[in-house]
This record gives structure tokens, sequence and C-alpha cells, in this order.
């Protein structure tokens, strides 16, 4: 009884490892196995990708041209401005103080201009100390205007009438000269300011449709055009701006960034393929019989993601997917 479960035992293990053996020989001599699609018809679109973002068409930015501290912040965010409304204001106490200086001193030439007048009348003064003292008045009431001009360069008034869309300062605060602290403008219309590859730009006119994306709003998309091109690029960056327009109620937030593709080319019914079935040649493996074969074609537009082709394959044209590894032409397959 136990040499027969001793027996049963060692049988079975010895079909479990026949049978491995002949499945690692199976598969080791059967078609390797790959993805395929078919040549489909659809539409194909050529379209240039950028980045953007969104900004109103009517806006500048404020920023001082002094390095100071804030001592006055008179509006925020939201509020509606007019042309030469003060925003804000640096500080301008030294500039004061040297105006006060300049000032007793201009009272001082001035009553010694007008001495030396009487004297220069009366033959006791020479012309060259009245002329003297005159240009010595005339310096000082020029520093005087100088000053006054620096404190009004410290107060940041609105350059035109609108809304604060942005607002970077509190009192107190020191403010670099040159960095913007207020945004003013329209909140509508708005646009986006793209930047665009130098390599890509050939292919953007004006008019063209862009469709845009955000992920603000996933599975969504706006729709807008080409209005403006920057004639120079940014030799740095290797781009070239580019302005595209908004729809009236497009629900983009000034500041957002955004994905666009500007559609250059388009063509209904077209013979596609997706974009990672073509090698070198350009090329397809078009599977036939179960076998592979690797067939040259003629492409048209290209898309991000599907390639027209014009030539070489027909429409339900079985096509190899990758990875390609271990294909030569007539190779046998199996499609998985």
């Amino acid at each position: 009884m136990v040499m027969a479960k001793r027996f049963g035992i060692f049988f079975l293990c010895a079909l479990f490892v026949a049978c491995m053996t002949f499945a690692g020989i199976w598969l080791a001599s059967a078609p390797k196995a790959y993805n395929t699609t078919k040549v489909a018809t659809g539409k194909a679109i050529e379209a240039v990708y950028a980045t953007a973002v969104v900004e109103p068409v009517t806006w500048a930015a404020i920023a001082p041209i002094k390095t100071g501290r804030i001592i006055a912040v008179n509006v925020k965010e939201g509020d509606s401005v007019n042309t030469g409304d003060i925003l804000a204001r640096l500080d301008d106490a030294d500039y004061r103080a040297h105006i006060r200086e300049e000032q007793e001193l201009a009272r001082y030439y001035k009553d010694n201009l007008a001495r030396s007048k009487k004297l220069l009348d009366k033959g006791f003064d020479s012309q060259e100390k009245y002329d003297a003292r005159k240009t010595d008045l005339a310096r000082t009431e020029a520093r005087i205007n100088i000053l006054e001009e620096q404190i009004k360069q410290l107060a940041l008034p609105a350059p035109m009438n609108g809304t604060v869309l942005w607002r970077d300062v509190e009192l107190g605060e020191v403010k670099k000269a040159g960095a913007p602290i207020f945004w003013i403008g329209q909140p509508h219309p708005l646009r986006l300011k793209a930047e665009v590859d130098e390599e890509d730009i050939p292919k953007i006119k004006s008019g063209q449709n862009v469709l845009i994306t955000a992920d603000a709003f996933p599975g969504e998309y706006t729709e807008g055009l080409v209005r403006r091109i920057s004639p120079k690029g940014d030799p740095i960056n290797k781009s070239y701006r580019v302005y595209m327009s908004l729809p009236e109620n497009t629900k983009l937030m000034i500041g957002m960034t955004v994905e666009t593709n500007t559609i250059v080319q388009e063509k209904e019914s077209a013979l596609l393929v997706p974009a990672k079935a073509i090698t070198e040649g350009p090329a397809l493996w078009v599977l036939k019989n179960n076998q592979a074969h690797k067939t040259f074609v003629k492409t048209g537009i290209i898309g991000t993601e599907q390639i027209e082709i014009l030539d070489g394959a027909q429409k339900d044209d079985h096509i190899i997917l990758p990875p390609f590894n271990g294909l030569s032409d007539g190779t046998t397959v199996r499609v998985k």
C-alpha cells in the first residue's frame, strides 16, 4: 500500500515535470505575440502645441522706478480707478528735507541778488558779482525742481481707467525698482499670450483656429483664434510670442496657464495610423497571413497621436504596434 502511494506521487511529479518541459518547448518554438490595430479613416489634424497665459487685452503693470519703503496704499484688488489716481506712494521724507534746505538757500540767494542789484544800480557793485549771485539762485531753483520731480516719481499713478486686477504690496514693505506691484486693466475681453517654438512659427498664421485646455477645467476645451504674431523672437528661449483671442463667455481666468493646439492643417476621411506604429523609412509592419512585412509608406499630415497615410497601406490593413523586437520581414507572428 505504501509502495503504491509512493509510486503514485512519483508518477504525478514526473508527469508535472514532463508537462512543464513540453510547455517550455512549445512556448520557445511558438511565434511571438504582438499587439495590432487596423488602418482607419477619420479626420487628420496637424496642430502646433504651446503653453500660454490668460491676460486682459488692455492692461498695464505698475512698478516703482526707485527702491523704497511703501508709506501709503490707496487701493485694493477689485477697486475701480481713473487715470492719474494715486495707487501707492513711496517714502519721500529725505527728498522733502532736501527741498526745505534748498528753499532756504534760494531765499538767501534772492535777498543777496536784490541787494546786489541796488548796489549795482548805484555803482557800488560789479556786474560780475551780480551775475554770480544770479547764477547761484538759478542753480538752487533747478535743484528744487529736480527734487520735486523725484518726489512725483515716488507716487504711483494709474495709467488708465480700469480695475485693480492684482496687488502685491502692503503698507511698510520695501519694494525694489522695476518689480510690478499693481496690475491695472479691463477684466474683459481676455486673450492668450503663447510662446511658440521658432521651428513651428512658420506654420502659424493669423486667423487659425486654436483648441485650448486648462487643468482647472478637465475634460473641457475652449476655441480661440490666432490674432497676432510678434515680429521678433526670443533668441534665448528660441520662441515667438503669439496672441490668441478668447470668446467673451470664457471660463478661463486672468493668470491661468493653459495648453494650446493651433490647427495648421486638417483633412476629412484620411487614412490614419497611430504615430507610434511608424518606423524609420517611414514604414509600417503590416500583418499578412500571420507574417510581418515591412511596408514603406508615404505620409501626409503628421499629428501628435495619428499620422495620415497617403500611399503604401489601405483601410483595414492589420498593422503591428511596438515594441518591434524580434521582427524581420516574413517573420511569423501571433496576435495578442
